[in-house]
């Protein structure tokens, strides 16, 4: 049987290899699915024309609004994520508020999530630890780690960082490894994730660069 370590590796190595294979159109900009022991794993990345200093910055904000201001959270950094309650084809979101312990690092994050003509179900509270590192070369790691299992999430573990590549660019990363709780497991199949939560994955790094980006060109002018 093989060792986590040894599954991890397979799996990453599994992400590399899509990145160079013709579906993909730049390994600058790509994200891709591996569902393994009910555990979906997304892999994505995504070129950002900024400095390090403009990126961790953006990183920052989005923490600290994501920890005490979802409101302002919503313009920019979970734009066109459909978690406030917007319409979709499966799961309606309705991400309400967050609250952060900054004695235990818990985020408390709760909500609605409704079964589009299935179910509703109401007051969700996701318990994450919220941890973060940054390293002498200029690279930023967030962690978010599910604290207690619930209805929606049985295991959640997320790891979002910045890279420093070169000329003034880098990447941003985001690692999302999800268990769902045992009702919705039972629905979600790997086409529905795709549709339910690898474009959110997708659409959320997307908005860090546009706003790094957009730092990095006023700066200039």
């Amino acid at each position: 049987m093989l060792s986590y370590f040894q599954r991890k590796r397979n799996v990453f190595l599994l992400f590399l290899l899509s990145l160079f294979t013709p579906a993909k159109a730049s390994p600058n900009d790509s994200i891709s699915t591996v569902y393994k022991d009910g555990v979906f794993i997304t892999y994505s990345q995504i070129r950002v024309y900024a400095s390090d200093s403009i990126s961790n910055v953006v990183i920052n904000k989005f923490v600290n609004q994501m920890c005490y201001d979802l409101d302002e959270l919503y313009k920019w950094g979970l734009k066109g994520m459909h978690l406030d309650n917007e319409k979709d084809e499966l799961l309606v979101f309705d991400f309400k508020t967050t609250v952060f312990n900054p004695k235990t690092n818990i985020l408390k994050g709760g909500g609605d999530v409704k079964v589009t003509g299935i179910t509703k179900i109401p007051n969700i509270f996701v318990y994450t630890k919220l941890s973060e590192r940054t390293h002498s070369n200029g690279r930023k790691d967030v962690h978010l780690d599910l604290a207690s299992p619930n209805a929606l999430l049985k295991n959640l573990n997320g790891i979002f960082s910045y890279v420093p590549y070169k000329n003034k660019s880098g990447y941003y990363t985001l690692e999302t490894h999800v268990k769902f709780g045992w009702f919705f497991n039972i629905f979600i199949t790997q086409n529905r994730y795709k549709k339910i939560m690898e474009w959110r994955i997708k659409q959320l790094i997307k908005n860090l660069k546009e706003e790094s980006e957009k730092r990095e060109k006023a700066l200039r002018q």
